[in-house]
């Protein structure tokens, strides 16, 4: 399935990034959503495949030709550039991003994620809503998979790791000195 996926993610089929397919596979039924992992992959991949087959053979065309070309020329190169592969590779083919304003939090802000989540794909997990954490590191800016998936936007927003206490997400039932970095998107978080 991984090896299936890299062929078809090199055809572009998937666009910059997997929200659409994370959004595709919270679609699956219970029962669906209880086997194994690889099966999450095969029920998107049928499903970007049957859309792509249904009415984009041209778009699937254009992409392969274009995606091909790109590949041979990286693929003359035995290494790429460091610089490439930090700055303008993520850039190209994945999901960062530059921002269009200010990140809005330091390390070391003190803030509280929001007390809802948004109908449809989110990235914000359960668990965290509504908790209070510290931000430990900026981490540049991505596109905003909620956003993405809603609308095809792929505007960028910042994203923090954030540290939180074990206490404050289990309560005094946790492991002592426990603490948990997650990495979270701008609009999930509010000061605290």
């Amino acid at each position: 399935m991984f090896g299936m996926s890299a062929v078809i993610q090199t055809l572009g089929l998937f666009g910059p990034n997997f929200d659409n397919g994370r959004a595709t596979i919270e679609q699956m039924s219970p029962r669906e959503y209880a086997e194994p992992y690889y099966t999450h992959w095969l029920y998107f991949m049928e499903r970007m495949l049957a859309k792509y087959i249904s009415g984009e053979r041209k778009v699937l065309a254009v992409k392969s030709a274009v995606t091909a070309r790109v590949v041979r020329v990286l693929m003359s190169r035995p290494t790429l550039p460091g610089w490439i592969n930090t700055q303008v590779m993520p850039r190209m083919f994945g999901s960062a991003k530059t921002a269009k304003h200010q990140p809005r939090y330091a390390v070391g802000d003190a803030v509280r994620v929001r007390a809802e989540r948004s109908d449809g794909h989110t990235r914000q997990p359960g668990y965290v809503t509504g908790r209070l954490g510290r931000i430990t590191e900026h981490r540049g800016a991505a596109i905003f998979p909620d956003e993405h998936v809603r609308t095809g936007s792929t505007a960028a927003e910042h994203l923090y790791t954030v540290s939180f206490d074990g206490i404050e997400l289990w309560g005094e039932k946790a492991e002592p000195n426990t603490e948990i970095l997650l990495e979270l998107f701008e609009p999930y978080l509010e000061p605290a």
